[in-house]
């Protein structure tokens, strides 16, 4: 009971102490993705289709591959869903690198260890805050684009799909969490904020090329690596573009199932590390 207690203070205490990055890049993104939805709710489409097939394959598939200018929800992905780890992803490795090797480096972990808590609540509080911050931002930012979709002409024309807009939140989570987890785990290699922020934007561009650049690759080689990356279990474009959950309930576990052996790794690799004084 008292252990439960310390962790809801520690998560509680650091969610205060980034309230105003969180509230502020919710609010941020998901203005974004209201204005995305306005532009698109103001496009023609006619002259939106020369446009779409004049652009290059490889940026075509940036986009989410073969797009349906007659769907919104298509569009939207491609142009805010599809960017979400561009948008939110590099600000959330930038939160999760400072997150240990910051107390390392200012020589105050030491006296939060010393507190009547263990290393391995100490790390479990640090990465359930983590998933708490992004899912409070990316639960902001799918208010303002339900509001966006529900105001706007075009997708009240096609019909309101809020299941798309509950499963792109959920892969989006899991999809950002994957990318805190690395930056988690590799904290606890490096203990430095630094090393910390690079090798895991490193690791972040290395999956976004794998995921989306497979398809450009000899057949073979592109489609073997391609289940290496995270990118491909973030299938928003089906999902959300196109309304096909087949993939959905496998994609979730997976994406699950790699933030709870990167968490898992953190810990035991924390618990033995040495930690300087």
């Amino acid at each position: 009971m008292w252990k439960s207690q310390k962790l809801l203070e520690l998560i509680k205490q650091d969610m205060l102490d980034k309230k105003w990055s969180l509230l502020g890049m919710g609010i941020l993104i998901g203005l974004m993705g209201f204005y995305v939805i306005s532009l698109i709710s103001s496009l023609d489409f006619t002259q939106m289709q020369a446009y779409i097939e004049s652009l290059p394959e490889a940026l075509r598939a940036m986009l989410g591959g073969e797009l349906d200018l007659a769907n919104p929800y298509s569009l939207t992905n491609a142009y805010f869903y599809s960017f979400i780890w561009l948008y939110l992803g590099i600000f959330i490795i930038y939160i999760t690198s400072s997150l240990i090797p910051q107390e390392v480096e200012n020589h105050t972990i030491d006296l939060t260890l010393s507190k009547p808590i263990t290393r391995i609540g100490y790390l479990t509080g640090k990465i359930l805050f983590v998933y708490a911050f992004i899912t409070a931002i990316l639960a902001i930012t799918t208010i303002f684009i339900a509001l966006g979709m529900s105001t706007a002409p075009t997708f009240l024309e096609y019909g309101l799909h809020l299941d798309r807009l509950l499963a792109a939140f959920l892969l989006a989570t899991l999809h950002l969490g994957t990318m805190a987890s690395t930056s988690v785990f590799f904290s606890t290699v490096f203990l430095d904020t630094k090393k910390t922020t690079i090798a895991s934007v490193v690791v972040m561009f290395i999956m976004f090329f794998i995921g989306d650049f497979s398809s450009l690759m000899n057949p073979i080689l592109g489609e073997t690596i391609q289940y290496a990356s995270t990118w491909t279990y973030y299938n928003t474009a089906q999902v959300f573009g196109t309304g096909n959950f087949n993939s959905l309930p496998q994609n979730i576990l997976i994406l699950l199932a790699i933030n709870i052996i990167l968490s898992i790794a953190s810990l035991v690799l924390f618990r033995r590390k040495d930690i300087p004084v």
